[in-house]
């Protein structure tokens, strides 16, 4: 497995989260930006992958 930066991972899914959030709920919802909830769901989202991208990495350390 590649090794790579699990900060940049992390950062990069929770910005996509981000976005991703903001567009279907103002599209499909209701037409009212939920910032506080994506923000709050982004930061979980980041800690969530920054956990699971080390717990793949540790993995890939033991089957080498």
């Amino acid at each position: 497995m590649e090794k790579t930066n699990p900060y940049f991972t992390a950062s990069a899914a929770s910005l996509t989260y981000f976005v991703t959030f903001i567009i279907l709920k103002y599209l499909l919802v209701n037409r009212v930006l939920d910032w506080s909830g994506a923000l709050i769901g982004s930061l979980i989202f980041w800690v969530v992958i920054f956990i699971v991208h080390q717990i793949l990495n540790k993995r890939s350390d033991d089957l080498e």
